[in-house]
């Protein structure tokens, strides 16, 4: 009873006051039936009472237990005690493998060695000894920081052996906080690919920035680009400065004002795509706008392939004269714009108009389409071309589809999943405008440990760092590793 009359008062302490009444039994008749209720040998009482079993006392008293201390280098003892005084186990079959197992060892000034093949002798080790004969070969003043499989086998040569050598060194290689800050970047992928496909055309856009490059007349250094996910066209502007208010003007003149108001936005972190204006934008217009995690391009990859076109055009048109990339921006789009897709089978032009534009090399050399041009079959075979859009786009949709399933199939070859749950220390790599820039190709490649405390699904992860608090936006799990403390 002492024991709960203390517990009673250390919960009794919790509260900021309370008074204790004394009620006489004969004034408590219900709760002292009640007990004798429960305390009956079979269930008796009513269904509308509700019984509690308690299956241990609301005190466990803890038991005082001495310490126990086992027999240094437990699993050295049994073959000692065999080879110096023929000592074997009660159980005949364990006698059977003792013996088997004591002919490659032997006892040399009371200490015991295992006849090796990497080394004639090699003496045995408890796990006391064992970690730190590891932390020194991995981490000491000879230590090369070798990975768990090298670090065995340099032990093995050093003369040194116990039964769980190989495991235990692969545990110490992991859990090297140096080994895991330096560790290369992992380049496989840890989700499979989740494709997006857009509805109908100018629903969903993808918006990015290229640049900084080579600065134009008029001080313009990026371009912001916009691409249609059904019909890949193609919008670009040359900007002299990332501000939310030049991208707000482009996703009006580019978009709003001439495809109508898309369904959805797909963009970066950057704070000209996060601000409140452009937020309010969207919501005005009533546009979902979804963000890509920080550092992770292929949220957006149809609009990051759309770039490396881009550049690699105007990287061919400039030649020399790389400040004119402005003049040829259009010259660039337009090309894009009136060629074959493989993902559709169609143009970005055809798809969104309905009918292919003419080109110069059809009016410099006279193609079929120019020397037989007549007004009024043209009109009716645009009226025609017009009717079989609808036609034409559907299967469009169904050949990017299937394109997508191909890409995915070839992705998912080459996947490592990485799943993290809620509480996971993990590692996160540096990013290259964080890295510390004096300590040059010394600089550590990964940062923490941060803790994971949100999963939204598809690889992307709240995470938080002590001292530092929880990142602004999520990361996803290709720039995260698990951290073994």
């Amino acid at each position: 009873m002492i024991t709960y009359l203390e517990l009673a008062k250390e919960l009794l302490g919790r509260f900021k006051e309370y008074r204790i009444v004394h009620v006489p039994r004969e004034e408590n008749e219900q709760a002292d039936a009640l007990a004798k209720l429960a305390s009956a040998t079979i269930n008796i009482w009513p269904k509308s009472i509700s019984m509690i079993h308690l299956l241990q006392p609301s005190i466990v008293k803890s038991k005082e237990v001495g310490a126990v201390f086992g027999e240094r280098n437990s699993w050295i003892t049994p073959i000692k005690e065999y080879l110096i005084n023929d000592v074997l186990p009660s159980d005949p079959l364990e006698a059977k493998r003792l013996k088997y197992r004591a002919t490659r060892y032997s006892v040399l000034n009371g200490e015991l060695y295992k006849m090796g093949y990497s080394r004639a002798l090699q003496r045995c080790v408890g796990p006391e000894e064992a970690e730190g004969i590891l932390r020194s070969i991995h981490s000491g003043n000879c230590g090369n920081h070798a990975g768990g499989v090298s670090l065995a086998h340099k032990t093995l040569r050093q003369g040194f052996y116990w039964p769980t050598l190989f495991a235990d060194a692969k545990r110490v290689a992991a859990r090297c906080e140096a080994c895991q800050k330096i560790a290369n970047n992992i380049r496989q992928p840890p989700e499979l690919l989740q494709s997006i496909t857009s509805p109908w055309p100018f629903a969903m856009w993808g918006i990015d920035l290229i640049g900084p490059m080579p600065t134009a007349t008029g001080g313009a250094k990026h371009a912001i680009v916009a691409v249609d996910y059904f019909t890949k066209w193609v919008e670009a502007e040359p900007l002299v400065h990332i501000t939310e208010a030049n991208t707000i003007s482009f996703v009006k003149k580019n978009i709003l004002y001439r495809f109508g108001i898309p369904n959805t936005i797909i963009t970066d972190n950057g704070t000209q795509f996060d601000g409140r204006k452009f937020r309010e934008l969207c919501d005005k217009y009533g546009i979902n706008n979804y963000y890509a995690s920080p550092a992770h391009p292929q949220t957006n990859g149809q609009t990051e392939a759309v770039n490396k076109i881009i550049k690699h055009n105007l990287t061919a048109k400039l030649a020399t004269k790389k400040g004119s990339w402005v003049d040829k921006l259009p010259q660039v789009l337009w090309p894009y714009r009136t060629t074959e897709r493989g993902s559709t089978g169609e143009t970005p032009y055809s798809m969104a108009y309905g009918a292919e534009a003419v080109i110069p090399v059809e009016t410099s050399f006279s193609s079929p389409k120019v020397q037989l041009f007549q007004s009024e079959l043209n009109i009716d075979m645009l009226k025609c071309g017009l009717d079989e859009l609808e036609e034409r786009r559907k299967r469009a949709q169904i050949r990017n589809t299937a394109y997508q399933q191909r890409v995915a199939r070839y992705y998912k070859s080459h996947v490592r999943e990485r799943r993290f749950s809620l509480g996971d220390l993990v590692l996160k790599r540096v990013n290259p405008g964080t890295r510390d820039k004096a300590a040059g190709s010394f600089a550590d490649k990964w940062e923490g440990p941060y803790q994971v405390t949100g999963i939204f699904g598809h690889g992307a992860y709240r995470i938080t760092r002590e001292g530092f608090g929880e990142l602004p936006r999520p990361c996803n799990a290709q720039y995260l590793k698990i951290y073994y403390p």
